[in-house]
């Protein structure tokens, strides 16, 4: 008999010479009731050539007359209240379980990972059979040469410890992985190379093997890609059996507003505009990279307000992966209006209204036509709702996604427009030391057609042709077929450069036009590192008795540099500079409206846009140095930027730059601030010395 309450199961792993782990006796019961308990444990290897069928067995109290003289019988034990019952009498209560002697160190399981999965837990009901399945589940990773589990009573229940024994092997000779599709060999020699430097095979050498291993799992995004289980240790030719993620299934889950999943889980979106946004596929592996494409390229559609994407073990094959789509749908029509009134100061300086009429803009959308991801959008806007023919601008746009079907690598899409645009023109403003201009508006009117293609995430290539009717307005809307300027005695001179080609201020133009874009850039810690490469082609011809024809071309690099690597314990933003030049010239016939400005907040900072001239040829360049700001993760910028029409402003139609005495070229530098999308700035107008704050959103480059 044994006085100390204390009942023991003992298990060992496998022998070399085949013989295998036995079960001779297993637990035969803990009593609930009355905190009696009797029982006959001992799992392990025996001399005994009995019984050897390696199962558990159980007998009752009535069976004890049949016990062998050498069973350890645990009995009379006192009784105890517990704060809960067992519904089995043949069952206890787990409240505490513990690991002693378990190895630690890099690469070997945790506790919470070893017992992961077992019966064992606090708060649960075990059995004989639970706490055995325990002790097979433990041997079988075939990391211990003995595991032990101890029960004692406790307060509230009994405390399982599982007493562990590191198994020693003999050295390693050769190392293979099984099962392996996406591992290359080199990896097991480096394997091979780590353990051979170790006398014996143990626990810390196979956990070595499993960290080299799954490291490179890990650096190609393959998150599934675990090692199970080994063997072979017994003669030193280990065998590593890896489980890698292949993918059994992949299914959109359409979700509600509540986000459950809508019954039937039919959602309006066709499946097939989800499967060609993403790489999953059945049969090839899981890869977390994927998975961020996906997010990113499924949410781009515009359809949907909630995108996750969730892989989980097969339930039917736990080696493998399924992978479910979450989707929630946006509302497939939207309409919006908004209305605003201008205010400027009244005669008192207070606040009033300039015109009782209001301006505004109304927009609809049509987001996923038939369920394909084709959208068309709408919007009227004007600045009297009341008389809106004065000034009515309107967009109405087609997007025709995968216009060459699903298996189309480039993505390619077909938008159409149909557009009326008036905007401000830069062109007919005074230089700085000109009395205000009155504006000079242009019209744009017309249909245009685009195939844009992507060649990656960024860098894409678009060709359009665009028919469209240009005209400019003055302020009053009345068509305007020359600049105008301010005399010294307040009255308008209308002698300024033609608006236009056509003397009526009227053009109407035929361009096809080309856009080509080269971009490398990703994001570190929040600033931006790589290349971009731009390349813009146009080529129009008038359709008029004149015939102006012009070719126009532009070409931009912007070189991000890192100069030092990002810290991996801070957020800090690494230092970056960034070297900027545009080049772009002009042939043929040059209107006013096609020329290219200078000066402006993308152009030459410090300057506002026009402020230096308008020109066929350009030259931009710039460089911007950006140094991290601690404790705000965001950094300061020092910038330098210059530009210059190359002595060919005077070949504009008309020479908008000398009329309005502009100076045709400048430079300017200056520091800043970045915070979040804002960007504080402080530039030095080098043409005239005068210093200027700005607040600005977005990147410059």
């Amino acid at each position: 008999r044994i006085a100390n309450r204390t009942m023991s199961i003992h298990a060992c792993a496998p022998v070399t010479n085949g013989v295998g782990k036995r079960v001779k006796d297993a637990v035969k019961r803990v009593g609930a009731a009355g905190g009696r308990a009797r029982t006959l444990a001992r799992v392990g290897d025996d001399d005994d050539d009995d019984e050897d069928d390696g199962s558990v067995t159980a007998r009752d109290d009535d069976d004890d007359d049949d016990d062998d003289d050498d069973d350890e019988e645990i009995e009379d034990l006192p009784s105890r209240s517990q704060s809960k019952k067992p519904k089995n009498k043949d069952s206890f209560i787990c409240e505490s379980v513990l690991a002693t002697n378990l190895p630690t160190g890099p690469g070997i399981p945790t506790k919470s990972e070893l017992f992961q999965g077992l019966n064992a837990r606090r708060g649960a009901e075990l059995s004989k059979k639970d706490l055995s399945d325990d002790l097979d589940q433990l041997l079988n990773t075939g990391l211990f040469a003995n595991v032990d589990a101890n029960v004692t009573p406790k307060k509230d229940g009994y405390a399982v410890e599982f007493v562990f024994r590191e198994k020693i092997w003999p050295k390693v000779q050769t190392f293979r992985v099984a099962g392996a599709t996406a591992l290359p060999k080199d990896v097991e020699t480096q394997v091979l190379q780590a353990a051979q430097k170790s006398q014996n095979c143990t626990v810390r050498v196979l956990a070595t093997a499993k960290n080299i291993v799954e490291s490179y799992y890990t650096s190609k995004g393959l998150t599934f890609g675990t090692i199970s289980h080994f063997d072979g240790m017994e003669n030193g030719e280990v065998i590593a059996h890896v489980v890698e993620g292949e993918i059994s299934r992949v299914q959109a889950v359409y979700l509600d507003d509540n986000m459950q999943v809508i019954a039937g889980n039919k959602g309006f979106t066709h499946p097939r505009v989800i499967q060609r946004e993403h790489n999953f596929q059945v049969g090839k592996l899981y890869n977390v990279e994927d998975a961020k494409t996906a997010l990113r390229d499924i949410f781009l559609l515009q359809l949907f307000d909630n995108v996750q994407v969730v892989p989980r073990p097969d339930e039917k094959d736990p080696t493998k992966v399924q992978v479910d789509i979450m989707l929630r749908e946006r509302p497939i029509r939207t309409a919006e209006t908004e209305l605003e009134w201008s205010i400027a100061p009244g005669e008192q300086g207070r606040p009033d209204l300039v015109s009782a009429r209001p301006g505004g803009s109304v927009f609809v959308e049509q987001r996923n036509l038939d369920g394909w991801g084709r959208q068309i959008f709408g919007s009227v806007s004007t600045a009297n709702f009341f008389q809106p023919q004065d000034d009515l601008g309107f967009k109405l746009e087609y997007v025709h996604p995968y216009c060459y079907g699903d298996g189309d690598k480039l993505k390619s899409s077909f938008k159409t427009a149909v557009f009326n645009t008036r905007k401000l023109s830069p062109t007919f403003t005074g230089g700085p030391l000109m009395e205000e201009v009155p504006g000079i508006w242009i019209d744009r009117a017309g249909v245009k057609a685009t195939l844009s293609q992507n060649f990656s995430r960024q860098s894409r290539s678009s060709s359009s042709v665009i028919l469209e009717e240009i005209t400019s307005r003055d302020d009053s809307g009345a068509i305007c077929a020359h600049g105008v300027k301010q005399l010294s005695n307040g009255l308008l001179a209308a002698d300024g450069p033609r608006t236009t080609h056509a003397d009526s201020g009227t053009d109407r133009m035929l361009v096809l036009q080309s856009n080509n874009i080269r971009d490398t850039t990703k994001f570190v810690n929040g600033t931006q590192v790589g290349s971009r490469d731009m390349l813009q082609f146009d080529q129009s011809i008038g359709l008029s008795a004149r015939l102006p024809t012009l070719n126009r071309l532009t070409a931009e690099m912007t070189r991000f540099v890192q100069l030092v690597s990002e810290s991996k314990q801070t957020m800090l933003p690494p230092p970056v500079l960034v070297a900027h030049v545009k080049l772009g010239h002009i042939l043929g016939n040059c209107s006013a409206y096609d020329a290219f400005t200078l000066g402006g907040p993308h152009s030459c900072r410090g300057y506002s846009v026009g402020e230096l001239g308008v020109s066929r040829s350009v030259l931009e360049s710039a460089v911007e140095l950006r140094l991290p700001v601690p404790y705000v993760n965001t950094h300061a910028f020092a910038f330098w930027e210059s530009c210059s029409d190359l002595d060919s402003s005077g070949r504009v139609l008309g020479n908008p730059t000398e009329y309005y005495r502009r100076a045709g070229k400048g430079a300017s530098c200056g520091v800043g601030l970045k915070l979040g999308p804002v960007r504080a700035e402080w530039c030095i107008d080098n043409n005239q010395g005068i210093g200027s704050t700005y607040i600005r959103f977005g990147e410059r480059f």
